[in-house]
């Protein structure tokens, strides 16, 4: 008799440790779903318009597209193309990346991965990461940077700012070789003047000397 008691009592304990089990294991799914998020909108092969004003700023064409209304962020994960144009909605440059975020806030863009932007100057920038800043129309980047230019010089640097078309652009701990044979090692600038092929060299920002090899 005392024997079946204590089989039950162990039977019963038994139960309650499955039971209790089982419970966690719903709790923690349930804990899992609550935490993912999912997109309020999904595309496939199609495009997004950012505008300004009622003006068109640029035209992204994306692989795959998911849309977090909350957040107002619109993700992009298999490749973007994206087509910049100036306040006269004249086109102005080119990007690809393979990754990219829309702020519908902010109209900021920022791309990932391999980005390449080529200018309808000529002018090709190549890098990691960079911003489209819609609040001052400037192309921003904190990474490692790559320039080449019309004339073919290759400037390569740290920290990046430009307007739209690359005409005016700005590289801090700047390094590179110019087709001329310049050896460059400092801040540097480039401004639009007359001639788009020219560059400016801002004394005060020079850190090194140059060295010209002959």
């Amino acid at each position: 008799m005392i024997k079946s008691v204590i089989n039950i009592i162990l039977i019963s304990l038994f139960g309650l440790f499955v039971i209790s089990s089982c419970q966690k294991k719903q709790d923690t799914v349930v804990a899992d779903m609550e935490q993912t998020e999912y997109p309020d909108q999904e595309g496939w092969n199609s495009t997004v318009t950012s505008s300004k004003n009622g003006i068109v700023g640029a035209i992204i064409k994306y692989g795959h597209m998911q849309r977090f209304k909350k957040r107002k962020v619109v993700d992009f994960d298999k490749g973007i193309v994206v087509d910049f144009f100036d306040e006269q909605g004249v086109h102005t440059s080119n990007l690809i990346s393979e990754r990219g975020r829309l702020d519908e806030a902010t109209n900021n863009i920022e791309a990932f991965g391999k980005v390449v932007v080529v200018s309808d100057t000529g002018i090709t920038l190549m890098t990691e990461r960079l911003r489209w800043d819609n609040s001052i129309e400037k192309i921003v980047s904190n990474n490692f940077v790559t320039i080449i230019t019309v004339d073919q010089d290759t400037f390569y640097g740290n920290g990046f700012e430009s307007d739209q078309n690359l005409e005016n652009w700005h590289i801090t701990s700047f390094s590179g070789k110019a087709s001329r044979g310049l050896n460059l090692d400092f801040q540097f600038s480039k401004k639009k003047t007359s001639d788009l092929s020219s560059t400016k060299l801002e004394s005060d920002t020079l850190k090194d000397s140059t060295a010209v090899k002959k």
